[in-house]
């Protein structure tokens, strides 16, 4: 059984950070043509390649711009995250009741010893269904994350440990209650969001053949994790071709969307893409899937989710731009903010970005960054 890191446990932020580490962050160059961008939308494929640039350097630019305020915003990022993707199975609690126990969650999460904190699992998941939907998905998603930064790379023991915390005490929907863990060996024909146009239903990958497909599936996400072009391009055709082999009997929309962002967040850090806020937005995301499988063009999927990125780091743009403008309003002068970039221990001169300016203006910076992303939301 994989077991969870030893070391000294990080916070949440730094657990979802890149620039922060001992390795400098990962650079990417985006590849525009693998999306495919619908017919009825204006842009081209080829104008695409400053929004993934742009979202590398907004990435880059937040995680140095770290501050009290940026730390809850990521942690109600993570919490909209884990509501959502329970939403799109109709599974978990409402918004507000997620909130509460991620919240609980991460509290106790920031203040125990990891085998304390790992030892409260059955105690917190004690009560309904709905309950341990939640509370399983955020330690499913902290497990991914921190087995990714133990071991360096996904081994087909991580990614059956980590379904079988997803899963933990929650029976199938057809209330099986031993498939924690374990690849599936039956059958599976998946309806609704898989069905084809005309109504039939999807077939995926043959139960014999699940445990093959997987290991080659594995072996090219840990190739995408040491270097890929583009990490949303490439996790979007790595989630479509994991809902296509559909390895596990439950359970596998919401490994998907994680494993997707424990990618992207490898390069983007703290750039969580969340899908399906309201009804409105699960529909979208249930259409587009659909049809990256029924037509099996990922591209379908990897447009979606580059529009989705884009709108959660201008959402994060505005609001480190308001909490700028609150520091300069507040007396503090530019210049002072400005050199106070990046200083999260050690020399601010050593961790400032390279620029041929001599003060680096990060509001400037910020507008630049949303003019470009705004382009595509």
């Amino acid at each position: 059984m994989a077991t969870s890191p030893s070391r000294a446990r990080k916070p949440l932020w730094q657990l979802f950070d890149i620039a922060n580490t001992d390795n400098t962050p990962k650079q990417f160059e985006a590849d525009t043509w693998a999306y495919r961008v619908p017919k009825w939308y204006t842009i081209q494929p080829g104008s695409l390649k400053p929004i993934p640039d742009s979202l590398r350097e907004t990435a880059e630019l937040l995680a140095r711009l770290k501050d009290a305020p940026a730390e809850g915003a990521f942690e109600e990022t993570f919490a909209t995250f884990i509501y959502s993707s329970n939403a799109i199975e109709q599974a978990g609690l409402d918004k507000s009741e997620t909130w509460k126990i991620v919240r609980r969650l991460l509290e106790e999460y920031k203040m125990d010893a990891d085998e304390e904190w790992m030892a409260t699992r059955p105690k917190l998941s004690q009560g309904s269904k709905t309950r341990r939907e939640v509370i399983q998905h955020v330690l499913a998603f902290i497990f991914l994350k921190r087995y990714l930064g133990e071991h360096g790379s996904l081994s087909e023991e991580g990614l059956l440990e980590c379904h079988r915390v997803l899963t933990d005490g929650i029976p199938s929907d057809d209330g099986d209650t031993d498939y924690q863990g374990v690849y599936r060996q039956c059958e599976m024909s998946v309806g609704d969001p898989l069905k084809n146009r005309y109504g039939e239903e999807k077939k995926v990958a043959v139960g014999a053949d699940v445990a093959s497909l997987m290991r080659i599936w594995i072996e090219d996400f840990n190739e995408a994790l040491s270097r890929t072009h583009d990490p949303i391009a490439t996790g979007s055709n790595l989630k479509i071709r994991f809902l296509d082999i559909h390895p596990f009997l439950d359970g596998n929309g919401r490994r998907s969307r994680m494993l997707l962002n424990a990618l992207v967040t490898a390069y983007l850090p703290h750039t969580i893409i969340t899908f399906g806020e309201n009804k409105k937005e699960r529909t979208k995301y249930l259409q587009t899937v659909r049809e990256a499988l029924r037509t099996n063009s990922p591209g379908i999927f990897a447009f979606f989710a580059l529009r989705r990125a884009s709108k959660a780091s201008l959402k994060r743009i505005q609001s480190a731009e308001a909490n700028l403008m609150k520091n300069y309003d507040g007396g503090e002068s530019c210049e002072a903010s400005e050199q106070s970039y990046g200083q999260t221990g050690g020399d601010a001169e050593e961790q400032a970005p390279p620029s041929e300016e001599k003060f680096f203006n990060p509001v400037h910076t910020l507008r630049r960054l949303k003019a470009k992303l705004s382009l595509l939301v």
